[in-house]
């Protein structure tokens, strides 16, 4: 068990809110590093756009650093979003992503 915690959303998982999304359609997520750590943040399933066009399945946020990636919803399922240094996913920064039926 780690001794801190991390956040989306305002709260660890599994407390914190399910980020849902409806098949075919593309979503616009804000990813906002309100700590003075970098974050390599990685959706699972899933390509999405970054605002110089690059697509990726990862972007690192530095400290204080706002990034707004543009994800297609095309592979329904359950997924997971979160850092993807492990510690930090295992202290609770990670979400999950459900498609709406």
């Amino acid at each position: 068990m780690s001794p801190y915690q991390w956040a989306i959303n305002g709260a660890a998982f599994p407390r914190n809110r399910t980020l849902a999304i409806e098949n075919a359609k593309r979503v616009s997520v804000q990813l906002e590093n309100t700590t003075m750590m970098a974050h390599p943040m990685h959706i699972h399933g899933h390509t999405f756009a970054l605002p110089n066009g690059l697509r990726k399945d990862t972007v690192l946020l530095k400290p204080m650093q706002t990034v707004a990636i543009g994800l297609e919803a095309n592979n329904p399922g359950n997924w997971m979003a979160h850092c993807h240094n492990i510690y930090h996913a295992e202290a609770g920064m990670m979400a999950a992503l459900v498609y709406q039926s």
